[in-house]
């Protein structure tokens, strides 16, 4: 392509590009956040466009992500997503995004492209990392709280990373939500899938157990949870607070992002002054990297929590569209054919 060319690739290109792809996700991911712990990836604090305070967000709002990545791979790009809950009634997603990709030597954009199942994918493979590095041996059964599109590549992930899973339990609101989940999941994933009549019902005996839903009011209690159970969230008070303080290790993808966020349970419980920046393990990263442990004894209560970040959106979307390239995928647009100033 020209300079003054980029690619674009709508979802069924992301799709024949291999966008699901969980596998090379998880790598992709645990390469971008290893740079990001070494200092090899630039990334400001997300940007939050809402009417109000964090109360607003059910009437919707934007996220801004981007980041500069270095290494053997360099990409720089940024995603905007729009978060709007009551879509799901008009039979819309809740959220949509775009991606663009610029390039490292020039600045000029090279593609624009749908994010949204990017973003999805992203987040299924963070959590698949934790489970990696933070579930117990042996473990059998999952739980997963939550409706819309990041339940299915949550589960796509927890069933890549660890395939000797026994049952997935899911918990909507609306149980032919939940019906349309298990069947979606259903044709890319082995594992059986069960529906349970509450958040509470799903817990039990879960190993693993995965909210996200944009719930502000705790779905998960300490009280319900069993020996040994790695939680993970990554949206807003999903979990209450002794959740957090009973569980031996607290991993996180990124402190200041999660603070400037302030809606997840660690960062309230922090803004009311009951957790500290020392209070917490270690992040993803560090795990990856070795420079600190992950699970060491099967009876220990882990809570992982992650917001995403735009390392992870530009790494992806970087790597879908190599392959793109390579398969002559998308449409070609010009910004110009000439500029009129240079």
């Amino acid at each position: 392509m020209s300079p003054a060319e980029f690619l674009y690739l709508d979802q069924t290109a992301m799709l024949q590009a291999g966008v699901l792809d969980m596998r090379r996700a998880i790598d992709v991911i645990s390469g971008a956040l290893c740079l990001l712990e070494t200092g090899e990836c630039a990334q400001p604090l997300k940007v939050v466009l809402r009417d109000g305070d964090a109360r607003s967000e059910d009437q919707g709002r934007f996220n801004g992500l981007c980041a500069s990545i270095k290494g053997a791979h360099p990409a720089v790009g940024m995603k905007w997503i729009g978060s709007y809950p009551q879509n799901r009634k008009a039979g819309l997603p809740r959220a949509s995004a775009i991606i663009v990709l610029n390039s490292p030597l020039t600045g000029l954009p090279i593609a624009v492209v749908d994010g949204t199942l990017v973003s999805a994918v992203r987040t299924g493979a963070v959590t698949a990392l934790g489970a990696r590095f933070l579930a117990r041996r042996g473990a059998r059964k999952a739980a997963v709280i939550g409706g819309g599109v990041q339940p299915r590549t949550q589960i796509l992930g927890l069933a890549t990373a660890m395939p000797g899973l026994e049952e997935i339990a899911v918990f909507c609101r609306r149980h032919s939500q939940a019906e349309s989940l298990r069947d979606d999941c259903a044709k890319f994933v082995k594992t059986p899938i069960a529906i349970a009549e509450s958040a509470k019902a799903a817990l039990v005996d879960a190993d693993v157990v995965v909210t996200v839903t944009t719930a502000s009011e705790p779905l998960v209690h300490a009280a319900d949870l069993g020996r040994g159970v790695l939680t993970v969230q990554m949206s807003g008070h999903e979990c209450d607070f002794d959740v957090v303080r009973e569980c031996r290790k607290l991993v996180i993808d990124n402190w200041e992002g999660m603070m400037h966020r302030g809606i997840i349970t660690p960062a309230l419980m922090h803004a009311q002054g009951l957790l500290q920046e020392g209070d917490v393990h270690a992040t993803l990263g560090e795990l990856i990297l070795g420079r600190k442990p992950g699970r060491e004894d099967d009876a220990e209560r882990i809570h992982f929590a992650h917001m995403g970040m735009g390392v992870e959106d530009v790494a992806l979307a970087s790597a879908v569209y190599d392959t793109a390239r390579e398969l002559g995928l998308g449409q070609s647009l010009k910004l110009w054919e000439s500029p009129l100033w240079v």
